[in-house]
């Protein structure tokens, strides 16, 4: 009786967000568990409810939003970690704004051979090849249908947004695995992110350069027309939380050209882009202790967490001007802290996502920062997340008083 208790206790104490176990426990994973098995066992304990879960409601001066889609907080799940579409909603409870669940890919597909991920440690970092290891659309679809039924019923996330990231398979065509798997995913995605920025997948980042990038969007975009037309005929609606056609989003590297970069801006808005997610893991190894690099044996892969930071904050800032503030940026690489949240957001991103920083912070880490970040923009005068937006700009080019906009409250909503 006593050992239930004590583990009945235990389980008790890993659904506090802030509980001390996980300064324990986190350590002992990161030092003794392989990463790979560490994450696998992550994704079981998020399945049999032993992980966080943050009753608190949002506070308002964090919501935000892309176009038309109202976020309650801004702090989002990267897509990577729930890869096979286990556990979005048991994510989402642990305070996270959204979950990008994916890469899905059209067809059943094997990771690259093991090893494939790496832990950096004292750069607060991580290396992976992990060569998109997917279960495939048909599984990836079911797994969504059933989410989506559990979530209309779960006061919790009910009003949260699931995206989903779609690639290609590693021998498939880009802008046939593009159509078949947006085809696939739509009906149940608030919104869709293109991988064209893996750096494990041969020859896909050469998708980021323009005739190739317009090729993919605009199959993307007539893939999410066919969808929006069945789905009309048949009288019904989108299976997801906007109950809208997903957006749709790219996700670009770190290491594109300033020229590229320039010409996915351009692309972007001439081709109705939703969204831009900058940005996707680094193949340099900028800011990386080398020490790290020789413990882990200098692997090849994607970089992400710290040492990333600089780098997508550029790219996020050097899109916000180039698009001049018109297509909403998501930012990813190198989050942490509230205040690294924030300095994205005055970057020019309406949103954050995080992933490597659970490795290094624990799965705390989503409730702290938004409520880190509420405290940040109170205390820089923000009235809400809108406000902040791309401020790092405006700073360095002052408006004139009679062009400045009026601040606005963004509407209260509550869970």
């Amino acid at each position: 009786m006593c050992i239930a208790a004590t583990g009945a206790g235990t389980v008790i104490c890993l659904r506090d967000p802030n509980s001390v176990l996980y300064n324990v426990l986190m350590p002992l994973f990161r030092n003794y568990l392989d990463p790979e098995v560490a994450h696998k066992l992550s994704i079981t304990a998020l399945k049999l409810g032993i992980a966080p879960v943050d009753y608190s409601v949002d506070p308002p001066v964090i919501q935000s939003r892309l176009k038309d889609v109202v976020f309650f907080n801004p702090i989002g799940m990267a897509a990577g970690y729930d890869k096979q579409v286990e556990v979005p909603l048991q994510i989402l409870r642990m305070g996270f704004g959204f979950v990008e669940v994916g890469t899905v890919l059209p067809l059943p597909q094997e990771g690259n051979p093991k090893p494939v991920m790496f832990r950096l440690h004292d750069s607060k970092a991580l290396i992976n090849c992990c060569g998109f290891n997917s279960v495939g659309l048909e599984v990836a679809k079911a797994r969504l249908k059933r989410v989506r039924k559990k979530q209309a019923s779960d006061p919790l996330t009910k009003d949260f947004m699931i995206g989903v990231s779609v690639g290609k398979n590693r021998t498939g065509d880009i802008l046939a695995d593009t159509v078949n798997a947006v085809k696939g995913v739509a009906p149940y995605a608030d919104y869709i992110a293109i991988n064209v920025s893996s750096p494990n997948t041969p020859n896909l980042r050469d998708n980021q350069k323009r005739e190739p990038l317009i090729a993919v969007i605009s199959a993307a975009r007539s893939a999410l027309e066919i969808v929006n037309t069945e789905i009309k005929s048949k009288g019904a609606e989108f299976n997801n939380t906007t109950k809208k056609v997903p957006l749709l989003l790219i996700k670009i590297s770190p290491d594109v050209s300033r020229q590229e970069l320039e010409d996915i801006a351009d692309i972007s808005l001439t081709h109705h882009v939703d969204g831009i997610i900058a940005t996707n893991t680094t193949i340099t190894r900028d800011n990386v202790v080398p020490s790290d690099l020789k413990t882990a044996g200098n692997p090849k892969g994607g970089l992400s967490g710290r040492p990333l930071k600089t780098m997508s904050k550029k790219i996020v800032y050097d899109l916000y001007e180039l698009t001049e503030g018109k297509i909403p940026i998501i930012a990813c690489g190198g989050i942490s802290t509230a205040q690294d949240a924030l300095e994205m957001i005055e970057a020019g991103a309406s949103l954050c996502q995080i992933y490597t920083a659970l490795v290094y912070e624990g799965p705390g880490i989503p409730s702290r920062m938004k409520n880190g970040l509420a405290d940040l923009l109170m205390k820089k005068g923000y009235l809400n997340v809108s406000e902040a937006i791309g401020a790092e700009h405006r700073r360095r080019k002052p408006t004139p008083a009679s062009q400045t906009p009026a601040k606005t409250q963004v509407e209260s909503t509550k869970k």
